[in-house]
């Protein structure tokens, strides 16, 4: 029976059948097992301990503070979560740890909280430690003179002149940590001249040196680059820079100060030109280019001396300081002769106590700084013969100070006399050949050569004495015997003017004997001298 069913081939289909679906029930069964414990193992927790994590500071004015120390610098932190992410995340780059330092408003040192920022997956547990000691600095700037040297030797037969900086910088600013800006020795640029046959001109970057020649590295320096020239020539001649003026101000300012990139300038040329050349160089400033107060940088162009092949720097930047002006009266300011003769007595009859009171404009700080001293006052007799004369003054004022009005300066009454043999001044009433009068008509004079006399009235002469004369200012007659139209010194400007002093000489041309007369005398026109300031 049973080997029928076997050998039935119906059968035997079915046997198949039903072993195919057990064998597939078994295969599915274990592999629904795997699958269930691999899940199982998946979705253990567990924990690790994550060491040398960096603390990284954040938040605060880099351009205001320096972050000194930190301590720690690296913390473990202790982390939860599933095997699969802890064993992802295993290194110490997966994980920060911050302080925040933007609360920060002063330089010291401080404990803040650190802050973990951790992948998603992960919990944060513990930090060891949890804070961290934090020192900051500020940062401060000093300023100082950048140092320019060489480096190599020019051609054979060449000089090198010194390095002038050119783009008008005499000062940077270096900032630093306190205590690292006490360490620096200089700041310093290199030019490389090595085989050079002219001028080298070229952008140097600048070093901050510390006081053991080593470079600090994170010195900030501003500006970071200067502009160089170094004179190369056959023969060269080192001149100080002058600084003249053309134009004037508007009336509302005053030149406060005039500060020029360069002190002094290289001329390249044969031995014989440049031994003829004068004793400076003159850089002029155009003050016409000035509007309005502050400070202007102009850009001035150096002539090449006659006879001289080059001129290095060719240009200096000039600083021009201009301010609103204030005005001050200065007293008591004496009055000196220039150009007197050792054979005549000079008295000052006018103003009485030989001092004059002038009315100046310049900044508020040099009026307060101001004292009579520091101006020169002085009445040109040179060439005068005995007489009385009225002289309009001459002025020489400091720096950054010049009159209200130049065209109304001071004037004084000058009588020069001879010298009696015991050399004691006379009296000017007791000149020889001279006389006294008012200019309401009456007056009376005396001489030693000619007898005494009277006059009557104003600019006329007592023709009884001819030794007598009464002298007027409103018609005064010159030593000459002119009238002041007549003399070339009344055509003349008074005061204080920019552009130099221009002395006008009395006209000594006449043998005219009249020697008692007033005149009326051009005034001499001198400038306030605003010297130069350099680097």
């Amino acid at each position: 029976m049973m080997d029928k069913w076997i050998n039935n081939n119906t059968v035997a289909k079915v046997l198949a059948l039903v072993v195919s679906i057990l064998l597939w029930v078994m295969v599915h069964l274990d592999g629904g097992a795997a699958s269930i414990r691999t899940t199982s193992v998946s979705s253990a927790m567990g924990t690790n301990v994550i060491d040398n994590v960096q603390v990284q500071a954040y938040g605060f004015d880099e351009d205001k503070y320096v972050l000194k120390s930190l301590d720690p610098t690296r913390v473990s932190i202790q982390v939860r979560g599933q095997q699969s992410d802890l064993t992802s995340y295993f290194s110490s780059e997966s994980y920060k740890v911050k302080v925040d330092l933007s609360q920060v408003t002063q330089a010291g040192t401080m404990t803040l909280p650190l802050i973990p920022e951790l992948p998603a997956s992960v919990q944060y547990v513990s930090m060891s430690p949890s804070t961290v000691k934090v020192t900051i600095e500020e940062k401060t700037s000093n300023a100082f003179v950048p140092e320019i040297v060489t480096q190599g030797e020019p051609a054979t037969g060449n000089q090198a002149g010194d390095p002038v900086i050119t783009d008008g910088t005499d000062k940077v600013s270096v900032t630093l940590p306190q205590s690292r800006l006490e360490d620096v020795q200089k700041v310093q640029g290199v030019v490389n001249i090595e085989g050079a046959t002219d001028t080298v001109s070229k952008t140097v970057s600048l070093i901050v040196y510390a006081k053991d020649g080593s470079v600090i590295k994170n010195a900030v320096v501003s500006p970071a680059t200067v502009k160089v020239e170094v004179p190369i020539g056959t023969s060269v001649k080192t001149l100080p820079l002058n600084l003249s003026y053309t134009g004037e101000l508007p009336n509302s300012l005053i030149l406060a100060n005039t500060e020029a990139s360069v002190n002094e300038v290289t001329v390249y040329g044969s031995e014989k030109s440049l031994a003829a050349l004068g004793d400076s160089i003159t850089a002029t400033v155009d003050l016409g280019s000035i509007k309005e107060a502050g400070t202007t940088n102009l850009t001035v162009k150096l002539d090449i001396p006659e006879g001289a092949d080059r001129i290095a720097p060719s240009t200096v930047q000039v600083k021009i300081t201009a301010e609103s002006f204030s005005q001050k009266d200065v007293t008591n300011i004496p009055v000196i002769f220039k150009g007197a003769s050792d054979n005549y007595t000079n008295v000052i009859t006018d103003p009485a106590n030989q001092q004059v009171t002038l009315n100046v404009k310049g900044t508020p700080e040099a009026l307060e700084a101001l004292k009579p001293a520091d101006i020169e006052v002085s009445a040109n007799i040179s060439g005068r013969k005995p007489g009385t004369y009225k002289i309009p003054v001459q002025v020489i004022l400091p720096d950054t100070i010049a009159l209200s009005d130049p065209a109304n300066t001071p004037t004084v009454t000058v009588t020069i006399s001879e010298k009696t043999e015991n050399t004691t001044p006379k009296d000017p009433a007791d000149t020889d050949n001279s006389g006294t009068g008012t200019t309401d008509g009456t007056g009376s004079g005396s001489g030693t050569d000619s007898g005494t006399g009277t006059g009557t009235g104003g600019t006329t002469p007592d023709t009884s004495n001819p030794g007598t004369t009464t002298p007027s200012e409103e018609t005064p007659t010159t030593p000459e015997g002119t009238t002041p139209e007549q003399n070339p010194e009344s055509n003349g400007s008074a005061g204080v003017e920019n552009g130099g002093t221009t002395t006008i000489p009395p006209d000594n041309s006449s043998n005219n004997t009249n020697s008692n007369s007033t005149t009326s005398e051009a005034a001499t026109s001198t400038k306030a001298v605003f010297p130069s300031t350099y680097r």
